[in-house]
């Protein structure tokens, strides 16, 4: 971490990039990071893939979106959240014409594909990795960048009930609550504040539903003809993968979501299921009780048959 931090001094303008279809995580570093970046007097930009989801508008809007042209070049180019160069999509242009390259994250899958990579597996979000970069740089963090990192570690951990959560986490979260912001209203924007059409969507989710592995793997299915039938466009799909996670003696739950030009999966196990497995098999990756990754050239029904057989062989 030290050589990073010499890096992160030397530099004056810096693009800081999270990964694809970025969460709130990937979102929280990244906006936490640039704020504390913009205090110590250097140029910083959040360069999004694509705009955030509706549900996740109220972190902040200072970011571009990078549209594939004209890429600007910077002293230095941080990514967080991203295990891998292909979770960067069109952004690597940025992270190409950048002098110098970091990664920062907490997904032990990660490729160390920059220059300067610090990877903590143990901690739950690449936010909590943050708190202990700023405080090493000296650095007293603000109001602004407090609430983006505690945005950071409450969504990873899902409001702290994940298996992620260690001692660590929840004293780096209790620092943060020292700022002036208000986690309640962060906690209830995130999982309590939902539009009529996602609630019916939801609904539809639950009711295609399906269970196998006697029990242990529920899965569903999201075409995008249900998504066009449900009166919610792109931005607005809420996350899926916690529903069939939920059920009752399920170890393994699955989301594949059809997109125009793949499908998309997401993995999470409750005890013991390395889910992260799976997601290689298709260059993805994560955690072991979350990843992710997308299979192309498949249909829809293709590709949930494979993942039901991978599911099979490790429950």
């Amino acid at each position: 971490m030290d050589k990073i931090i010499e890096k992160i001094r030397a530099a004056k303008s810096i693009a800081v990039l999270g990964h694809l279809n970025a969460d709130p995580d990937a979102i929280g570093s990244c906006f936490g990071f640039a704020q504390m970046m913009r205090n110590m007097g250097k140029q910083a930009v959040v360069y999004l893939n694509e705009q955030p989801e509706d549900r996740l508008r109220f972190m902040g809007s200072d970011y571009v979106v990078y549209d594939g042209k004209n890429a600007q070049q910077h002293d230095l180019c941080v990514c967080l959240d991203s295990g891998d160069i292909d979770r960067l999509g069109k952004r690597r242009e940025i992270f190409d014409a950048a002098d110098v390259t970091i990664s920062i994250d907490h997904h032990y899958t990660n490729t160390r594909f920059a220059q300067f990579n610090y990877v903590d597996s143990a901690s739950s979000a690449t936010g909590e990795i943050l708190c202990e970069l700023f405080r090493k740089m000296e650095l007293r963090l603000d109001d602004e960048a407090a609430k983006q990192l505690y945005t950071a570690i409450a969504s990873d951990t899902g409001s702290f009930k994940f298996s992620n959560v260690t001692p660590k986490t929840m004293r780096e979260a209790a620092s943060l609550l020292e700022f002036d912001f208000d986690h309640a209203e962060i906690l209830k924007l995130l999982y309590d504040s939902k539009t009529f059409n996602e609630l019916r969507f939801t609904a539809q989710v639950i009711m295609n539903m399906k269970s196998r592995l006697d029990g242990k793997l529920t899965i569903v299915s999201i075409s995008r003809e249900m998504i066009a039938e449900s009166g919610l466009d792109e931005s607005q799909v809420p996350n899926i993968v916690d529903i069939p996670r939920s059920v009752a003696g399920t170890e393994v739950a699955v989301s594949l979501r059809e997109l125009e030009d793949t499908i998309r999966v997401n993995l999470r196990s409750n005890e013991y299921v390395d889910v992260a497995e799976i997601a290689l098999h298709f260059g993805g990756g994560g955690h072991k009780r979350a990843a992710g990754c997308n299979i192309s050239g498949k249909t829809l029904g293709e590709a949930e048959a494979i993942i039901m057989e991978l599911c099979s062989k490790l429950v």
